[in-house]
């Protein structure tokens, strides 16, 4: 199996990523770099290494023609992940160097021609793959000579993503009986920055109708704030998510017709809502959305002690009903960057930075779901509801929760990690 992605940048494009990474160069001497590096060094796609070997194609590229033969050598710079980790808030892991072999670690630019021939990659191994961890294959320009081509420092490295497909479990939702909430004990308190994520999938959301409004989940302190999620709220655009914070609201963006907004049925979707102190930001499959509302302001602390699905708030249930698939619940103290969100959509590292709770909600049987950082589980037979909408809410137990579990696998639930 062979991927070749060639991706050729102009001289223009180089020149601003060398000015903005603050490198310092002659404007009259040629600039060597790995082609399609000038944006980012990450590969523009990831290699899927279900089956191996798998081969990745590139090559160097000047920024004008050589004026005689250069000839440039390509190493292994497992550093340049570490460097790359420090200043883009993001988890990269280097692959190995006994899974891969650079199948030419030389090639030459030729006189009169600014692109090198394609050389590749070619991963042999693929059992260091781990769940939740994101790989790459860090190689670099070590050297060059020949010509007057110097090296630009910000685009001599290229980050091959290296992932495999995926297929889990994950919670069915198809009615109100697993509807609940279950106390997470002494909970977490969240504070100047955080960042919940939960993954949905929704099977049909207007079963009343285009108004029909669907509660998927809420995070909720015990008298104080919450964060709660809910398509459809009365009076916002239709298919659009409305987040209500411990202060304000926001409504995720309609794109084009008012009518239809940004979700889909039968379509995963990982929603993340980061607030960094200042500003909250929602990012649905790793894309930055675009409010249509977004009055949230001021300190969003509380003291998250309680998850819910759907609405078990007296008889509301029904009349607020989210049929679809759940997984990936997390919570994180860290305001997560937009890189490393998109990074994780799969799955993620237990032991990340600012992780306080993961629950994957895969499990495939029974009606516990297992925490992944600190074991602190939720056993939905011992999850709650407050059966008469009382103000503030009065819980009692919900034991036929646990009986509503259900789980489903199938190809929908493909993930290329």
């Amino acid at each position: 199996m062979k991927k070749s992605i060639l991706l050729i940048c102009a001289a223009a494009a180089c020149l601003t990523a060398c000015t903005l990474n603050a490198d310092k160069f002659d404007y009259q001497k040629e600039i060597a770099l790995i082609t399609g590096t000038d944006a980012s060094p990450l590969s523009k796609d990831q290699i899927l290494a279900d089956e191996i070997p798998i081969s990745y194609n590139f090559s160097v590229s000047l920024t004008g023609l050589a004026d005689e033969d250069v000839n440039v050598h390509i190493a292994y710079d497992s550093l340049a992940v570490q460097r790359y980790n420090a200043i883009n808030k993001t988890n990269y892991a280097a692959v190995p160097r006994n899974t891969f072999v650079i199948n030419d670690e030389f090639v030459t630019i030729k006189k009169g021609s600014a692109t090198s021939p394609m050389t590749s990659v070619t991963l042999r191994d693929n059992r260091f793959i781990e769940e939740g961890v994101n790989y790459v294959i860090p190689l670099a320009v070590a050297y060059m000579d020949g010509g007057k081509a110097g090296i630009l420092e910000a685009s001599k490295n290229l980050f091959i993503k290296i992932g495999k497909t995926v297929e889990t479990f994950s919670l069915d939702i198809p009615g109100t009986g697993v509807y609940s909430t279950h106390s997470l004990g002494s909970g977490y308190a969240l504070g100047e920055e955080w960042t919940l994520e939960i993954k949905a999938h929704p099977y049909n959301m207007k079963s009343r109708g285009s108004d029909q409004l669907c509660r998927l989940c809420c995070w909720n302190e015990d008298g104080g704030g919450q964060v709660l999620l809910r398509f459809n709220e009365n009076g916002k655009p239709w298919k659009t998510l409305d987040i209500v914070a411990p202060t304000g609201r926001y409504v995720t963006g309609a794109i084009g017709d008012p009518a239809t907004g940004t979700f889909e049925q039968n379509q995963w979707y990982m929603i993340s809502i980061v607030w960094n102190g200042s500003d909250m930001s929602v990012f649905i499959n790793g894309e930055k959305d675009s409010p249509s509302e977004n009055s949230v302001s001021g300190s969003q602390a509380f003291h998250l002690n309680r998850f819910e699905i759907g609405m078990s708030w007296g008889g509301y249930g029904s009349s607020q009903s989210y049929t679809g698939r759940m997984a990936e619940m997390r919570i994180w103290n860290i305001a997560r960057s937009q890189s490393d969100i998109a990074s994780t959509l799969c799955s993620v590292d237990a032991k990340s930075e600012g992780l306080l709770g993961y629950w994957k909600m895969n499990e495939g049987e029974g009606h516990v779901f297992h925490d992944s950082v600190a074991g602190n589980d939720m056993d939905w037979d011992k999850s709650e509801r407050d059966f008469q909408g009382h103000d503030p809410s009065q819980y009692s137990p919900n034991p036929n929760a646990g009986a509503a579990v259900q789980w489903v696998k199938d190809e929908k639930n493909k993930c290329a990690q």
